[in-house]
C-alpha cells in the first residue's frame, strides 16, 4: 500500500511548544538564566543612576552643563512655545499620571491581570519611595558656585510619579497590547521629563535618573510577575485567589460541622468507615466544583467568555476585539505568540551615543556655554536626548523581560 506524500509544513522552521489538550500552553518557567538577566538589567539601570549622580552632582563640569541646559530651556520658553502650550505643560505630569493610573486599573480589571497588577502597584510605590529617599537621604549636591539653586532636586519626583504609572500600564497590559503600551509609555515618560525641564522645575539629569529608577523597579516587577505566574501554574488548572478562598472556606466549614457533630454525640459517637468518608469527600468536592475547572475564574487572564483561539490565563494573549472579533492567537499546534520588544535597546543605545556626542562637543567648544549660544543649545539638545534615551532604555529592558515570559 502506498501513501501520498505529506506536504511540507510552512511553519516547520518555527519552534513548536507542545501543551495540554485544548491549546493551553504552560507559562515559561523562571530559571536561573531569567533571574540572572533581570539582575544584570537592574545593575545596569541603577548603576547608571549612580554614575549620573557622580557626574551631575559632584563635578564642576556636570553642574555647569546641567545649569546651562536649564537656563537655555527657560530662555526658549517665550521664543519657541506659545502661551497655551506653556499652560498645558504645567499640568501635563498630573494629567499623564491620572490617565495612566485609570488605564492600568481598567486593564487590570478587564483582563483580570491580578498578579501583574499587584506587582505593578508595588513597582509604583517602590519607585516613588526610592526617588524621595535618594533625593533627601542619599545624594547631596555640593555648592560649587555654578548653579543658581544649590538645593538637591535629583531625581525628579514629578517624572517618577508619571513614569511609574506609565510603567504600571505596561506591566498590566495583555500580550497583544504591550507593543503600543511600551511605545506610548516610553514616549509620554520622556515627554513628561522634558516638560519638567521646560517648566524650570528640574534639570535634565534629574529626569534621566527618575526614568532609570522607574525602569529598574519595572524589571523587578516583571520578574516578580513571572515568578508568581509560574507558582500559580504549578498549583493546577483554574487556580485563582477566589477559588482558593472558596476552597479554604469550604474546608473550614467542613471541619466546624464535624467538630460540632462530634461534640453533640460525645466521644463514643459513630465514625463512618474510611470508604464512606472518602465517598463523602468526593461528593463534596464535586459539588464545590460544579462547573469544573474550566468555569473557574482564571488567574491573571481574561474572563471565560473572552478566551478565544486558545488564549492563555497567565498572560491573556490575543483577546477578542470589539464586537467579539477574534484577534491573533497561539495558532495551530499550541505555538506561543511572539511579542516584539518595543522600544528596542538599539534605539536607546543610539540616543545615548548622540547625547554623549553633543555634550562632548559642548564641553570642548571654544566659546563659553551660556544661554543663547551654540554650545548652550547643544547642551539642552543633549539633555533632551538623554531623557529620551533613559525612557527608551528602561522600557526596552522591561519589554525584553516580559517577552521572555511568553516565548
Amino acid at each position: 500500500m502506498s501513501y501520498a506524500p505529506v506536504p511540507p509544513d510552512p511553519h516547520a522552521h518555527r519552534p513548536v511548544h507542545p501543551g495540554p489538550v485544548g491549546g493551553s500552553v504552560p507559562p515559561r518557567g523562571v530559571g536561573a538564566r531569567t533571574v540572572l538577566g533581570a539582575a544584570v538589567s537592574l545593575a545596569v539601570l541603577w548603576g547608571l543612576v549612580l554614575l549620573i549622580a557622580h557626574g551631575g552632582l559632584g563635578t564642576f563640569t556636570g553642574q555647569a552643563l546641567d545649569e546651562a541646559a536649564l537656563v537655555q530651556a527657560k530662555a526658549d520658553r517665550g521664543s519657541f512655545f506659545p502661551g497655551v502650550v506653556l499652560v498645558l505643560a504645567q499640568y501635563l505630569p498630573e494629567v499623564v499620571a491620572v490617565g495612566a493610573g485609570l488605564l492600568a486599573l481598567v486593564w487590570a480589571v478587564r483582563y483580570r491581570r491580578w498578579s501583574a497588577a499587584a506587582c505593578a502597584v508595588g513597582s509604583v510605590i517602590a519607585s516613588n519611595l526610592t526617588t524621595q529617599l535618594l533625593k533627601h537621604g542619599v545624594f547631596d549636591k555640593p555648592d560649587l558656585g555654578v548653579q543658581q539653586i544649590a538645593s538637591n532636586s535629583f531625581p525628579s519626583g514629578h517624572t517618577t510619579a508619571a513614569a511609574s504609572l506609565l510603567m504600571a500600564v505596561f506591566l498590566v497590559a495583555p500580550a497583544h497590547r504591550r507593543t503600543r503600551a511600551a511605545r506610548w509609555g516610553a514616549f509620554l515618560a520622556a515627554l513628561v521629563g522634558m516638560t519638567t525641564v521646560v517648566n524650570g522645575w528640574h534639570r535634565p539629569t534629574d529626569a534621566v535618573a527618575a526614568l532609570l529608577v522607574v525602569g529598574g523597579w519595572g524589571v523587578v516587577a516583571a520578574l516578580g510577575s513571572q515568578l508568581l505566574d509560574a507558582a500559580l501554574a504549578r498549583s493546577g488548572p483554574g487556580a485563582s485567589p477566589a477559588r482558593t478562598c472558596r476552597q479554604y472556606r469550604a474546608e473550614r466549614s467542613r471541619r466546624r460541622r464535624e467538630r460540632a457533630w462530634s461534640e453533640d454525640r460525645g466521644g463514643s459517637a459513630y465514625v463512618p468507615p474510611a470508604h464512606e468518608r472518602a465517598e463523602q469527600e468526593r461528593a463534596r468536592a464535586a459539588s464545590s466544583a460544579a462547573g469544573g475547572p474550566g468555569n473557574a475564574a482564571p488567574w491573571n487572564g481574561a474572563r471565560q467568555d473572552d478566551r478565544v483561539w486558545g488564549a492563555q490565563p497567565w498572560d491573556d494573549p490575543w483577546q477578542a476585539g470589539p464586537g467579539g472579533i477574534p484577534g491573533p492567537s497561539h495558532g495551530q499546534g499550541g505555538r506561543a505568540p511572539w511579542v516584539p520588544a518595543r522600544p528596542r535597546i538599539a534605539t536607546a543605545v543610539t540616543l545615548i551615543a548622540l547625547s554623549a556626542l553633543l555634550l562632548t562637543v559642548a564641553v570642548w567648544w571654544p566659546y563659553p556655554t551660556v544661554a543663547g549660544t551654540f554650545a548652550g543649545r547643544l547642551t539642552l539638545t543633549g539633555g533632551y536626548l538623554g531623557i529620551a534615551a533613559a525612557a527608551a532604555l528602561g522600557w526596552s529592558v522591561v519589554a525584553r523581560r516580559l517577552r521572555a515570559a511568553t516565548r
